[in-house]
């Protein structure tokens, strides 16, 4: 169970006002905004490829490096179960050991 995240804005320089939950249209719109600034996840990545095809046909949202040099994967999902995501990652990850 995850945990409830609410945003509030300051109105008039006094009051604080809570924002309206939404939902996210679209996963490209995410990963948009993610490529643009990434600082948003870590101030220690940086972006060196976008939908990155793999060697078995699957596409990697966002390919980092950090400040190691160790690779970093930044998958988004939405609507998707707990196994598939799982499996997507390990597919991923022995693709990119291998770089």
């Amino acid at each position: 169970m995850g945990e409830e995240v609410r945003l509030w804005k300051i109105e008039n320089l006094s009051q604080l006002k809570s924002l309206r939950r939404s939902k996210l249209d679209l996963e490209e719109r995410l990963e948009g905004l993610l490529h643009g600034d990434v600082s948003v996840l870590s101030d220690d990545l940086l972006v060196i490829g976008r939908q990155t095809q793999t060697g078995f046909g699957g596409y990697i949202d966002l390919l980092c490096l950090d400040r190691n040099g160790d690779v970093v994967i930044v998958e988004l999902k939405r609507d998707k179960t707990p196994r598939d995501i799982t499996a997507q990652v390990l597919d991923y990850a022995s693709w990119v050991r291998d770089l």
